[in-house]
């Protein structure tokens, strides 16, 4: 079935490469990452992300905490849950959504450049924002030894009596170098795509910027960079910055 899938995930390339060119963004900070679709039997990971979106014309500086917990079910399969919360000044820090997220690596074990998968997520919000279900197609090529790609299509869905009834549609793409020495570097590039209703990067965010990553020994790992504003829609800089814990 996983092989029938990925023939399939295959034909549909040549159409979704011409907009896998950047990546979807959260409404406030972005502590989105451009995910990879390969699982490893055994892998067990948790996670802090922490996103600064300093305050400009007139407003006020914004924070946002996410934390994660994320584990292989088998060699093929993961999930992963994720809590957001928002942190503005002056106000108590707020639990805003949980998310969990059920990945499903579709390319055969031995492929070495390209490897594919599909994720299916589901949001619940906390307040007056509806509820959100995803789909995501999740791409990685292996370039060279340490040239690596990534591209991440994402279609959701809003839930609930508030819901809009349009599939919004974003894009995520990345292109990271291994530097030697546990270190990476990384070039993220985050758009909205608009809607089935609307389909348009016009008047949409957009973000790109770098990221550099290393290891701190003991499963320890942790990653610091920024993304700046490529649209009117998008805040001029959204500082982020994380550390990890694999088992």
């Amino acid at each position: 079935m996983n092989a029938a899938l990925f023939r399939c995930a295959r034909s549909l390339f040549p159409i979704a490469s011409a907009a896998l060119v950047a990546c979807g963004v959260a409404e406030a900070q972005n502590t989105s990452s451009v995910s990879g679709p390969v699982v490893s039997a055994g892998d067990r990971e948790v996670e802090y992300r922490f996103g600064w979106v300093p305050g400009e014309d007139g407003g006020g500086e914004r924070f946002g905490h996410r934390f994660d917990y994320s584990f292989a079910i088998n060699e093929r399969t993961g999930v992963k849950v994720a809590a957001n919360f928002e942190d503005e000044p002056g106000e108590d820090i707020r639990f805003d959504n949980i998310n969990v997220e059920y990945l499903i690596e579709l390319s055969p074990e031995d492929a070495d450049i390209w490897q594919t998968g599909i994720r299916f997520d589901a949001r619940l919000s906390n307040g007056p924002d509806p509820e959100r279900i995803g789909f995501n197609w999740l791409n990685q090529w292996q370039l060279s030894d340490r040239l690596r790609a990534r591209a991440h299509l994402i279609a959701t869905r809003q839930i609930g009596e508030t819901a809009q009834k349009a599939i919004a549609l974003e894009v995520r793409s990345s292109l990271s170098w291994k530097l030697g020495g546990g270190y990476d570097i990384a070039l993220l590039n985050f758009t909205q795509l608009g809607s089935s209703d609307d389909f348009s990067v016009g008047g949409r965010v957009q973000q790109a910027g770098p990221a550099l990553s290393g290891k701190l020994g003991n499963g320890y790992g942790w990653t610091a960079g920024t993304l700046f504003g490529l649209s009117d829609a998008a805040p001029e800089n959204d500082i982020r910055f994380w550390i990890t814990k694999s088992f």
